[in-house]
């Protein structure tokens, strides 16, 4: 199981570019470091409750569940880590609902209503009210919303579907901008921003 997971955590450093330059658009981008974990650092997991269902093919993780490798963080009311039924067994999907939120040190995070990750695609896909925020800039934070963010954790490409949006906290012309669309894309960065 730590492999799998360790997986996973170092599949979420192939979000990096993409979510660093916050593309607004349907897109497909080549991705960085920007979730880099240290692989060779022990896992951590924490929930209020841990139950192994039908048989170990099964565990659920309820109650402000977390799973953490070095800088790195996922977070959700609830998480399910689902194993094959043939001996021996093997993890194929985690899944996270309710409030997830994934967290690098380096000051980027994900929010979205759910999370799955299939072992077997090597594929995170985040769905939900989907928030992607660089918070290195308290006062200016960019921000890209849609409704799906799927990171392919083999080729390191990465896309955000439905209604994205780009925004920058700061003023265009003395008026808050939010870059909101009906299906396309728009960027709203104050123009002096170095990012």
């Amino acid at each position: 199981m730590s492999r799998v997971l360790q997986s996973f955590f170092v599949g979420l450093c192939l979000a990096g570019l993409w979510l660093a330059i916050f593309w607004p658009m349907q897109v497909v981008a080549q991705t960085g470091g920007v979730f880099a974990t240290d692989s060779d650092a022990p896992i951590s997991i924490q929930a209020d409750k841990m139950t192994l269902l039908r048989n170990g093919a099964r565990a659920e993780l309820l109650g402000n569940a977390a799973l953490a490798q070095g800088p790195l963080s996922l977070t959700a009311r609830a998480v399910t880590l689902f194993y094959s039924d043939a001996a021996p067994r093997s993890l194929t999907r985690i899944t996270a609902a309710e409030e997830v939120h994934i967290i690098s040190q380096n000051g980027r995070e994900v929010f979205g209503d759910t999370a799955v990750y299939s072992v077997s695609d090597e594929q995170m896909t985040v769905s939900g009210n989907v928030r992607v925020i660089d918070t290195r800039d308290n006062a200016e934070a960019n921000t890209l919303t849609g409704a799906r963010l799927v990171i392919n954790m083999r080729d390191g490409t990465s896309r955000i579907t439905g209604a994205a949006n780009v925004s920058k906290n700061a003023t265009q012309n003395g008026e808050q901008g939010s870059g909101q669309t009906s299906g396309r894309a728009r960027i709203q960065l104050k123009p002096n921003s170095s990012r």
